[in-house]
């Protein structure tokens, strides 16, 4: 019993700071355009020196 009123208070808890989060519209860890196309290019660079390296 008491560890289902104490997971409840935690639930409650972690509930209260996910609504913070979305209430002030921060959201950490968001990747950007940018963070995608660097993605992008390095996925590009792998594939094309492994290609090379292979050829």
């Amino acid at each position: 019993m008491e560890t289902d009123i104490a997971w409840q208070k935690e639930l409650e808890r972690r509930a209260r700071i996910y609504e913070d989060i979305e209430a002030g519209g921060r959201f950490e860890g968001v990747m950007t355009t940018l963070d995608y196309a660097g993605m992008a290019a390095l996925t590009l660079v792998l594939v094309v020196g492994f290609w090379i390296w292979g050829a």
